[in-house]
């Protein structure tokens, strides 16, 4: 999706605008599309939404003028600094820096996060809409993103019956974004960088900047290009003008358990762990991958669970994966995990 000087192109409710349904794009069967135009327009949907608006004199007080001993972070569309809104409050400040989609990702994240509303959904203080800035102030998360713990030494301090805990809770905040609220929120890009972690290791979901809100009547909707990140995007989304539905973030949190089943990235060629799952689950062997994992008796019986889930998440045919409120419920052993067939394209 292309941004015009002038222009956003917008999928968004029915109630916004419908005083200016004459912006509206004819013949979208997929949602309703409309063009934004700066500033009036866009300051008008921002003020119909929840985060209040802050000014840049704001966030350089809130960060101390963004000084580099509070940067924590930085992404594919901005940097991110630790700062304090009142006392007490600590918040993460995002400053958009990628100018090619920079009004696309602000108000994709707005809109989302400006009305979804989960404890399992990082929560989104407020904004900063001005000509040269634009940011997203979100709550502080003390523990940084899950794939540190994953990747790096630190993973070896936490025990993996937490790591299930963060699955099962992660997955319950998909559930929402897809079935849980009026509006149908497809994220695109679930990964263990986006799902971040408290005080207490909760995980909640972040970075909202590739999500699409659709209307709850809506199936699919068409992508004019891949969106999502290596290695945790479905096969469908790589396909020209695919119809892509909350299927495709299915695929993307099995990939996210693969690497917490084996807490380490899930890797490339005949060292792909996802196919290494397999192997192992086809020859029945799969308690033996799981003790190579480093994950004890008490635990054996869950990564068992987490594994055929995780299988059953990645299927290539999306018509084949299950629902997110479906991934829980045999996550919580509410319902017994179905046999995943052979998952990948290719033998």
């Amino acid at each position: 999706m292309t941004i015009l000087n002038c222009a956003y192109y917008y999928c968004y409710f029915d109630q916004f605008n419908q005083e200016s349904s004459k912006n509206s794009i004819e013949g979208c069967k997929l949602g309703v599309i409309y063009i934004l135009h700066i500033p009036s327009d866009v300051e008008k949907f921002l003020s119909k939404l929840g985060p209040r608006p802050y000014s840049y004199a704001d966030l350089k007080k809130f960060t101390s003028d963004f000084s580099e001993s509070n940067k924590v972070g930085f992404g594919a569309y901005g940097n991110v600094y630790k700062g304090q809104i009142s006392e007490g409050v600590r918040v993460a400040v995002k400053v958009l820096v990628e100018k090619d989609v920079i009004e696309e990702t602000f108000i994709a994240e707005v809109s989302t996060m400006g009305n979804a509303s989960h404890r399992c959904l990082v929560k989104l203080y407020g904004y900063c809409f001005e000509r040269d800035v634009k940011a997203l102030v979100y709550e502080y998360m003390d523990n940084g993103s899950l794939d540190t713990i994953l990747y790096k030494k630190d993973g070896d301090n936490i025990e993996w019956g937490k790591l299930y805990s963060i699955a099962v809770e992660t997955a319950k905040g998909l559930t929402y974004l897809h079935d849980g609220w009026h509006e149908q929120i497809i994220h695109y890009d679930i990964k263990a960088a986006n799902v971040l972690l408290d005080k207490d290791l909760f995980p909640k979901i972040s970075d909202f900047g590739l999500a699409k809100l659709m209307k709850r009547e809506v199936n699919d909707v068409i992508l004019t290009r891949t969106r999502g990140t290596n290695g945790y995007n479905a096969p469908e989304t790589w396909m020209p003008s695919s119809r892509v539905t909350s299927k495709c973030d299915v695929y993307s949190y099995g990939m996210m358990l693969f690497e917490i089943l084996g807490k380490r990235s899930n890797g490339f060629g005949d060292n792909w762990f996802p196919q290494q799952v397999w192997n192992k689950f086809e020859n029945e062997e799969l308690d033996q991958l799981i003790t190579d994992c480093d994950i004890t008796e008490k635990d054996i019986e869950n990564a068992k669970i987490l594994a055929k889930v995780a299988l059953l998440c990645a299927q290539y045919v999306p018509e084949r994966r299950p629902s997110m409120n479906k991934v829980v419920m045999m996550l919580e052993k509410i319902i017994p995990v179905e046999t995943p067939p052979y998952p990948f394209q290719f033998r």
